[in-house]
C-alpha cells in the first residue's frame, strides 16, 4: 500500500497556472468565491431557466437544443481540467454542484472555479494497480456529478444526453492526446506512463462508462501536428449559434464536413 501524500505548495501553484491557462478553471483556495453562479443553480428547476436563458442570449438566441448541446461542449473544458489535474499533478478536484462555480463570458463560453476535494490526498504514483483503481474511482465520481448536470440541462433544453456526453468525451480525449505528446507538459518518463495508465482507465469500454466513445483519428500529410486530430461522433451545433450577427460555422473536428474541408481548416487555408 503506497503511503498517503499531501500536495505541496509548488504543486498547487503549478496546477493552478495550468488550469487557468488551458482549462478556464480557477483553483479556489479558502472560502472566498469570485464567480457569480453555482452549478447547484442548474440543478434547481426554478433557477435553471434563468441561467440557460442568459447563455441563450449570449449565443444569439438559437433554438433550445442548440443551447443545451453547446452547454455540454462548454462544460467539457471544466471536465478536461478535472482529469488534467489528476493526470499531471495527482490532484483530486471537486466536481460536486455545491463546489463548482462558473461565469458566462460575452462570447457565450464559460469560466470555472473549484477547489480540492474534502479528502485532498494525492493520487498514488508508484503502483500501477493502485493508480488505475484510484483514477477509476475519481472518473466515476466526476461522471456521477457531471451526469446529473447533463441530465438536468438536457431535460430543460431537449438536447440529447448521448450527444452531450460524446462532446465531453471528445474534448477530454483531445486533452489526453495533447498532454501525452507535448514535452512541455511531461517532465519525466514515469509521468508519461501515468498519463497512459489514466487514459486507458478513463476511456475503458465498459458498462456505465459515459466517456468511452471511440473516435476516428484523422491524419494528413499536409498537417504538421504533434497531437492527433480526433473527429467528433456528433456535431456540436455551433454553426446554428449566431453571435453578433455571425454564425460560428463548422468546427474542424465536425463529422459533417468533408476531409478536404477539414484539411483546409486545420492548415489555416480559406
Amino acid at each position: 500500500m503506497e503511503r498517503e501524500r499531501q500536495p505541496s505548495y509548488a504543486q498547487m501553484q503549478e496546477a493552478a497556472a495550468f488550469l487557468l491557462r488551458h482549462c478556464a478553471t480557477t483553483l479556489r483556495q479558502g472560502e472566498e468565491v469570485r464567480f457569480p453562479h453555482s452549478v447547484s443553480e442548474l440543478m434547481d428547476e426554478k433557477r435553471r431557466p434563468d441561467v440557460l436563458e442568459q447563455q441563450a442570449v449570449l449565443l444569439g438566441r438559437p433554438e433550445s437544443v442548440v443551447v443545451g448541446t453547446l452547454f455540454a461542449k462548454r462544460y467539457s473544458v471544466f471536465c478536461m481540467g478535472l482529469l488534467a489535474a489528476a493526470s499531471l499533478y495527482d490532484l483530486r478536484l471537486a466536481a460536486s454542484p455545491e463546489a463548482v462555480r462558473f461565469s458566462l463570458t460575452p462570447s457565450g463560453t464559460m469560466a470555472y472555479e473549484t477547489t480540492l476535494m474534502t479528502s485532498s490526498l494525492l493520487l498514488p504514483v508508484e503502483s500501477d494497480e493502485e493508480r488505475s483503481e484510484a483514477i477509476n474511482e475519481y472518473s466515476a465520481y466526476m461522471q456521477q456529478h457531471v451526469g446529473q448536470l447533463v441530465a438536468a440541462v438536457a431535460s430543460h433544453t431537449g438536447a440529447s444526453v448521448q450527444i452531450m456526453w460524446s462532446l465531453i468525451s471528445h474534448n477530454v480525449q483531445m486533452m489526453y492526446a495533447r498532454i501525452e505528446q507535448e514535452n512541455a507538459f511531461v517532465q519525466s518518463g514515469r509521468r508519461r506512463e501515468l498519463i497512459r495508465l489514466d487514459r486507458a482507465a478513463v476511456f475503458e469500454p465498459k458498462t456505465g462508462n459515459k466517456l468511452a466513445f471511440k473516435l476516428r483519428r484523422f491524419e494528413h500529410a499536409m498537417l504538421q501536428r504533434i497531437e492527433p486530430v480526433l473527429v467528433r461522433r456528433y456535431c456540436c451545433l455551433a454553426y446554428k449559434a449566431n453571435r453578433r450577427g455571425q454564425s460560428e460555422g463548422y468546427c474542424s473536428t465536425c463529422p459533417k464536413i468533408s476531409d478536404e474541408e477539414r484539411v483546409r481548416m486545420l492548415a489555416g487555408k480559406p
